[in-house]
């Protein structure tokens, strides 16, 4: 039997709190500071209340980053799947692109809304116009946006096309949903003007 995932149980998800498994970047600053802090201080003094302080905070510091190490956070998880969609498009690899897909995602491309079935997306018209016209695919400035749900989270990224040197820009949010298997998928799908974000565009033939 393969082996499971670092940080990741065997059957199901492993609910370790995000502030463990993706802790803010703050923290690590302030850990940081503290930890030069008590150095200096113990070099300073040589006794033992500023050495146990010393120690005391880098045990903290170790055992937060291997956390963070070891177990993926929902972000994490999202932006990774994020990245290796885009990826695939850059590939033309419908296959591996649809294995971050739910069995449903609701599309919304320029001011149309509608639920699109995962392999209807394989099996998309656009996937042959990424090959006719050699079309580029890169994702950049993945972004955690506000969520209420612990099950879901959604990420906005700027993303482009370029074929024949014309470049077409646009502003994603995709959102992920927990699944009964404890894995992420895309459940919703947004593309915008990346000017203007509140404005809705398409992303041509797709999906």
């Amino acid at each position: 039997m393969a082996a499971a995932p670092l940080g990741r149980p065997l059957h199901g998800w492993c609910p370790m709190p995000t502030f463990f498994s993706d802790p803010p970047q703050i923290v690590y600053l302030v850990l940081a500071a503290l930890l030069l802090l008590s150095g200096a201080v113990w070099a300073n003094r040589r006794d033992r209340t500023s050495l146990k302080v010393f120690v005391g905070i880098v045990a903290v510091l170790t055992i937060l980053l291997l956390l963070d190490r070891l177990f993926e956070s929902p972000r994490e998880d999202a932006v990774n799947r994020l990245q290796l969609m885009v990826k695939a498009a850059d590939a033309k690899n419908p296959d591996a692109f649809v294995e971050h897909l739910a069995d449903t995602v609701e599309m919304q491309t320029g001011g149309q809304s509608k639920t699109e079935k995962r392999e209807a997306i394989k099996a998309s018209p656009f996937w042959g116009l990424l090959k006719q016209f050699d079309v580029r695919v890169v994702g950049w400035d993945f972004s955690q946006l506000e969520t209420t749900d612990a099950n879901k989270v959604e990420i906005g990224f700027m993303a482009k096309g370029e074929a024949q040197g014309k470049p077409y820009p646009v502003y994603i949010r995709a959102m992920f949903t927990r699944q009964p298997d404890g894995k992420m998928k895309l459940t919703a799908f947004q593309s915008f003007n990346p000017v203007n974000r509140s404005e809705p565009i398409a992303i041509p033939y797709f999906p």
